[in-house]
């Protein structure tokens, strides 16, 4: 059975788009589109307003105090995607199809995998948001985006794998078909979704940044430092050794001693997040 799915999954990656059954349609049309620069407001707002829960997410945000300080509320989604900015559109719209993917019938046999994974992005992304303008100069929304995306290849396998429960009865098998396909996969869905080069290989590459001749992106050396932080959050005296020893942390000047700060404004991005995505 396990050779089946192996071969599956073979054959599911040799084919010319890869896709992660149930995300819907129209947040995938959007994060295309804003990879064009042509792109504009109205246009990614017709887009939106072509599912109601997704332009409903939009609006309730694009309302909310963070993103309307005056509380001037809007009905228009050409207003709400001004004030949110196509970085933060692109964002929630991924978002936004993460958790139709986690709730998805088909999907309920790894429901709490799909959790797991969700929860994983979430701290990482709200880490490298936090960390972003302190310590790279790499905008907030793409570090975000950034850290939110770093579990897709694991999603795409454990989405195929629901298909074969032998497969998820087996720990030892599943995480070697993670091992060797979540990287790939990552890569293919990152680029069929337009999102550019630097992006993509800072978020499939980060975890090896470290053996790398070349250095990374200040990107890169983020999401690593973020998978450090998240890593060993309860056990300070650990992480402080990982940054002193890290190259990544080094580049970004990190010493270890900010890590209070960070997990408190990370924190404060988590609880920011559940409660606009009412989560």
């Amino acid at each position: 059975m396990g050779g089946d799915f192996q071969q599956r999954l073979k054959a599911e990656f040799l084919r010319e788009e890869l896709s992660i059954p149930g995300m819907p349609e129209v947040a995938l049309r959007i994060v295309r589109r804003l990879a064009d620069l042509s792109a504009t407001g109205p246009e990614v707002a017709r887009l939106a307003s072509t599912d109601p829960t997704l332009a409903g997410m939009l609006l309730r945000i694009a309302n909310s105090v963070d993103y309307n300080p005056t509380a001037d509320a809007t009905s228009d989604l050409a207003v709400a995607v001004r004030r949110l900015g196509f970085d933060t559109v692109r964002r929630l719209s991924l978002v936004y199809a993460f958790q139709e993917v986690r709730e998805a019938p088909r999907y309920q046999i790894v429901h709490g995998r799909l959790t797991a994974l969700w929860q994983r992005s979430v701290a990482l992304a709200s880490i490298a948001r936090a960390m972003a303008n302190q310590f790279t100069g790499v905008p907030r929304e793409r570090a975000n985006t950034a850290g939110l995306l770093h579990t897709v290849g694991h999603i795409w396998v454990t989405a195929k794998a629901a298909t074969t429960p032998a497969v998820l009865q087996d720990p030892m098998r599943l995480e070697m078909l993670l091992n060797e396909w979540r990287v790939p996969a990552a890569r293919r869905l990152l680029q069929g979704w337009g999102l550019d080069p630097e992006f993509v290989s800072a978020v499939c590459e980060h975890e090896t940044v470290e053996q790398r001749v070349v250095e990374g992106s200040p990107l890169m050396d983020l999401l690593f430092v973020c998978q450090l932080f998240n890593a060993f959050k309860d056990s300070p005296v650990e992480l402080t050794r990982r940054l002193t020893a890290s190259s990544a942390a080094a580049r970004l000047g990190m010493r270890g001693r900010e890590r209070d700060i960070v997990f408190l404004r990370s924190a404060e991005e988590v609880r920011a997040v559940r409660e606009a995505l009412c989560d």
